[in-house]
C-alpha cells in the first residue's frame, strides 16, 4: 500500500498565521461589523455624490458606459469607485445594495493593513494594538465608511501607498524596487479614486530624489518609474475625457469661503479627533489654536528628521526618521493642498470627510514617535536634545523628575491612551444608537419604504420632478428627471442645470411635479408655501405630491 505524501512542515509553518496576525484579523472583522452595526436599521448613509457614483455603476451594468444622472458625462470624479460598485454587485445585485458591505470590508482591510505595517516597525506591541483600536473607534473614519462615498477606498489605497513607500525608503541603497512598484500601483489606484491623490506624488517624489548615497541615475530611474506607473492610468482617463467631451474635469464653482473660515473649520474638525467632542465655543477655539500649534510643531519635526536622514546617509540612520517624515509630510502636504484648493473652488461639505485621509498618517507619525520615546526613555530623550540644543535642553530637562525611569513614562502614556480609547468607545456607542434611531445621510430605509417614492415610480420618465428629497428620487425610484429644491442652488454662482430650482418651477411646462417629503433629510430650506403654481395631487403618509399648473388658483388665494 502506497504511503500518502506528507507536506513539508517548514512550508506549512510559513503559511500558518501567528497569534498576532489572528489578533489583527479579529480587529479587522470587528471594525467591519461596527460599520454594519451603524447601518442596521437605516442602511448605508447616502450623500449627494453617491447619486453620480450609483448612476454610473447602473449605466455600466446596462452597457451604457460612463454616463451619470441627467445623461451628463461622468467627469467630475475618477472612475474607480463606480467600477468597485459594479464589481461588488457581481452583475446580480443593484450597486445600492452592495455599497454598505463594500465600504465595511474596505474599512476592516484598512485596519489590518495599518496594523500589519506597524507590527513590523514598532517595538512595543501595545502600540500596535492601540493603533488598530484607534482606527476602529475613530468616528471620522467610521462615518465615511458608513456612507456611500469614495473616501474609504481612497484611505485604504493611500495607506498602502505610504507603507510601501516607507519600506522602500528604509531599505536604503540597493533596495529592491518591488516595494516602489507596489507603492506606485497603490498611488495610481488612489488617483483613480480621488484626484486629490496627487498629494501622494507631491510627497513621495522629492523623497525619492533627496536620497543620499544613491547614484543620481538610480534616483532618476526610481522617480521616473514611480511617476510612470502612478500617473499613466489617470492620465489615460483624463485624456479620454478631453477627447470625448472636450474637457478633463467638468464644472467647478468658486469657493464661497475665506481663508480664515477654512482654517477655523479644518482646525476645529481636526481638534475633535483628539478631544472627541467640543461643545462650547471657547473650548472649540482653544482646541483649534492648539491643533494649529501642533501642526506647526509637526512641520518643524518633519523638516528636522528629513535633514537628519539626509545628513546621516552612509551612517546608520536613526530608527523612526524615514517613516516619520513620510507620514507627517504627507499629512502636511494634503492639508496644505486641500486648504489652497478650497480657496479656489468649492468642496461640499467644507472640512469633515475631506480631512479623513490624514487620520492614519498622523496616527502613524504619533505611534512612531511614542515608540521611539518609550524605547529611549526620558533620560535618553532629554539628553539628546540637551546635547544638540543646550538652550532647549535646559527647558526640557527639569520637566522630568530626578531619577525618572522609562517604566513610569510608559505607565503614564498607556493610561492616557487607554483613557482616549474609552472615550472613543462611548462616542461610537452613541453614534451607533443615533444612526439607528435617526438615520444616516438620506436615511435610506425610510426613503426605501416611502409612499411618496411609490407614487413617483409611476410618473413618466420624461416629466421633471422637483423635490426636497433630492437625490433619493433617482436612487430609490430610479427616476432620471429630478431637481433639487434647495435655496442655495438659486444663487447665480451655481450655473449647473440642476440649480435654480425655484426659477425652474416658475418656468416649468405644465405637467412637472413636486415631490415634497414632510421630514427633511438634509439642509433643504424651502417651505412648500413659498413655491408657485403648485396644484395638490396626493396627500400621503410621509409627504405630498403637487403638479405645476400655472392656471391653478389656491382656495382663498
Amino acid at each position: 500500500m502506497r504511503t500518502p505524501r506528507r507536506s513539508s512542515p517548514g512550508r506549512l509553518a510559513r503559511w500558518r498565521p501567528d497569534s498576532f496576525t489572528l489578533l489583527l484579523a479579529g480587529l479587522s472583522l470587528l471594525g467591519a461589523a461596527l460599520i454594519l452595526a451603524r447601518e442596521a436599521s437605516y442602511g448605508v448613509a447616502l450623500e449627494a455624490d453617491f447619486a453620480a457614483y450609483l448612476s454610473v455603476a447602473r449605466n455600466l451594468l446596462a452597457g451604457e458606459g460612463f454616463v451619470q444622472i441627467y445623461g451628463w458625462p461622468y467627469l467630475h470624479w475618477p472612475p474607480l469607485y463606480p467600477l468597485l460598485l459594479v464589481a461588488a454587485s457581481l452583475g446580480v445585485f443593484d450597486p445600492l445594495q452592495v455599497a454598505g458591505p463594500l465600504n465595511a470590508a474596505v474599512f476592516g482591510l484598512t485596519i489590518f493593513v495599518a496594523g500589519h505595517y506597524l507590527r513590523r516597525r514598532v517595538q512595543h506591541p501595545f502600540l500596535v494594538i492601540w493603533a488598530g483600536l484607534a482606527i476602529m473607534l475613530a468616528t471620522p473614519l467610521t462615518w465615511v465608511a458608513s456612507a456611500a462615498i469614495s473616501e474609504a477606498p481612497f484611505i485604504l489605497f493611500t495607506t498602502l501607498a505610504l507603507t510601501r513607500t516607507a519600506r522602500f525608503l528604509e531599505a536604503g541603497k540597493g533596495s529592491d524596487r518591488s516595494a516602489l512598484i507596489w507603492a506606485a500601483v497603490f498611488t495610481a489606484l488612489a488617483l483613480l479614486t480621488r484626484y486629490v491623490g496627487v498629494t501622494l506624488i507631491i510627497t513621495v517624489l522629492p523623497l525619492l530624489l533627496l536620497r543620499r548615497g544613491v547614484a543620481p541615475g538610480d534616483k532618476a530611474k526610481d522617480a521616473g518609474l514611480y511617476l510612470l506607473i502612478a500617473m499613466t492610468p489617470v492620465a489615460l482617463w483624463l485624456g479620454r475625457n478631453l477627447l470625448v467631451h472636450g474637457q478633463i474635469y467638468g464644472i467647478t464653482w468658486p469657493s464661497p469661503y475665506s481663508l480664515p473660515e477654512i482654517l477655523e473649520k479644518y482646525l476645529s474638525d481636526l481638534a475633535k479627533w483628539v478631544f472627541l467632542v467640543l461643545p462650547a465655543e471657547d473650548i472649540r477655539v482653544a482646541a483649534a489654536l492648539l491643533t494649529g500649534l501642533v501642526l506647526v510643531v509637526l512641520a518643524l519635526a518633519v523638516g528636522y528628521t528629513l535633514i537628519r536622514a539626509h545628513q546621516a546617509a552612509g551612517e546608520e540612520q536613526e530608527r523612526g526618521a524615514p517613516p516619520f517624515y513620510l507620514f507627517g509630510g504627507f499629512a502636511l502636504v494634503y492639508l496644505a493642498f486641500l486648504t489652497v484648493s478650497q480657496t479656489q473652488t468649492e468642496f461640499v461639505p467644507l472640512g469633515g470627510r475631506h480631512l479623513t485621509p490624514v487620520y492614519l498618517p498622523l496616527l502613524f507619525a504619533a505611534v512612531l514617535t511614542l515608540d521611539k520615546l518609550l524605547a529611549d526613555g526620558p533620560g535618553g530623550w532629554a539628553a539628546k536634545f540637551a546635547g544638540r540644543w543646550p538652550a532647549i535642553g535646559r527647558i526640557i530637562r527639569p520637566a522630568w523628575p530626578p531619577g525618572a525611569k522609562p517604566g513610569l513614562l510608559a505607565l503614564v502614556i498607556v493610561a492616557a491612551l487607554c483613557l482616549w480609547l474609552a472615550g472613543g468607545v462611548a462616542l461610537n456607542a452613541r453614534e451607533i444608537r443615533r444612526a439607528n434611531e435617526q438615520g444616516l445621510g438620506f436615511r435610506g430605509q425610510e426613503f426605501a419604504n416611502s409612499e411618496v417614492l411609490q407614487y413617483v415610480r409611476g410618473i413618466p420618465a420624461d416629466r421633471r420632478i422637483f423635490s426636497n428629497g433630492g437625490d433619493v428620487i433617482y436612487i430609490y425610484a430610479n427616476h432620471p428627471g429630478y431637481y433639487y429644491l434647495v435655496r442655495e442652488l438659486d444663487d447665480a454662482r451655481h450655473p449647473s442645470d440642476a440649480g435654480g430650482a425655484r426659477r425652474q418651477i416658475e418656468e416649468a411646462a405644465a405637467g412637472a411635479y413636486v415631490a415634497w417629503f414632510h421630514f427633511q433629510a438634509r439642509y433643504y430650506d424651502y417651505a412648500v408655501e413659498e413655491l408657485p403654481y403648485l396644484e395638490p395631487v396626493a396627500e400621503l403618509a410621509d409627504g405630498s405630491i403637487f403638479r405645476v399648473n400655472r392656471a391653478y388658483a389656491p382656495p382663498g388665494g
